[in-house]
């Protein structure tokens, strides 16, 4: 009976939730996002996770990030202006979609 309530305690662990919670509200999100804008223009934003999560990693718990990993972020962010510039005009005239 004891690890039964144990494992019930584990599944209500309250950084379990909280992650769960974060990620429905990342998918939806993402779905109003897809039905506002093409994914050709929204698919390099995936990328940007790589930026974020480190990010938040410095300021929220002090970690420190190696010269190559800023060196890859800068990297990710020249691909993603790369990326966004190579849409093609004829299929999206909007001049507010471009990222850079």
């Amino acid at each position: 009976m004891h690890s039964v309530a144990r494992g019930v305690l584990e599944i209500f662990n309250i950084w379990l939730v909280a992650a769960v919670a974060c990620m429905a509200i990342a998918f939806l999100c993402w779905q109003l996002a897809l039905a506002r804008k093409p994914i050709s223009f929204l698919h390099p934003f995936l990328s940007l996770i790589y930026i974020v999560v480190p990010a938040l990693s410095v300021y929220l718990f002090q970690e420190t990030i190696s010269v190559k990993y800023v060196m890859g972020i800068f990297l990710i962010i020249g691909g993603i202006c790369i990326t966004s510039l190579s849409i093609s005009p004829s299929k999206d005239n909007n001049p507010e979609n471009a990222v850079c």
